[in-house]
């Protein structure tokens, strides 16, 4: 561990916690989706309520992420860039379940043709982020390892653009929808690229992070 202190390691711990509860919100945002396009109507609705309630819990530990920063854990600097590391995973959590009321609200479906391509992008935007918790987890302990995993967040962020580019080419192409659906998935398939985006800017504050204790 770089830092010993009480109230560092209870934020450190608070911090991995934090991070869980995110990575719970996506991974049960791909499988909503997925629910969805089975038509499982009932179940999805079931978690999409759960994903809400899971969204909650994640706020709750960024709450007391801060609270515990703000008594005077680490040094002010370093403060400063950990609160908005904190900040901006819990937006990719809010992200998430943007997805899941867009989808469940507007009572959306995914064309068959379509499903294929949405199951791969979702799950390569949630590999991004499960590399980006990986960074996290361990950056409070090794640095170098920390930046093996933010640049393995990257590359999954550059290969979830190229599906991203694939499937809007794939929908505006499509004789079989009109322009409105057409429309109404392009903003789906940007808020599920929103994962990816969002996790490889966190992936760079820490990099930059890491960059500053090392001058």
């Amino acid at each position: 561990m770089i830092f010993f202190g009480k109230r560092e390691v209870k934020v450190i711990e608070l911090v991995k916690k934090h991070v869980q509860a995110v990575d719970e919100v996506i991974k049960s945002s791909m499988e909503y989706l997925n629910l969805v396009m089975e038509e499982k109507e009932e179940q999805a609705r079931e978690l999409a309520n759960r994903i809400r309630e899971l969204e909650s819990e994640a706020d709750k530990w960024r709450r007391e992420t801060e609270s515990e920063m703000y008594s005077g854990a680490f040094l002010p600097n370093f403060r400063g860039d950990i609160l908005g590391v904190i900040e901006s995973v819990d937006d990719i959590a809010n992200t998430a379940e943007s997805i899941v009321d867009m989808v469940d609200l507007q009572g959306m479906k995914i064309p068959e043709f379509l499903k294929d391509k949405f199951r791969e992008q979702f799950k390569k935007s949630y590999e991004t982020f499960e590399s980006l918790r990986k960074a996290l987890e361990i950056f409070f302990e090794n640095f170098q390892e920390s930046q093996k995993y933010i640049m393995e967040t990257e590359k999954m962020e550059h290969e979830e653009d190229r599906i991203e580019r694939e499937i809007i080419r794939s929908i505006f192409s499509s004789e079989k929808l009109d322009l409105a659906e057409k429309l109404q998935l392009k903003e789906l398939v940007r808020k599920i690229g929103d994962l990816a985006d969002k996790s490889e800017d966190v992936s760079d504050r820490l990099e930059i992070s890491i960059l500053k204790r090392k001058v």
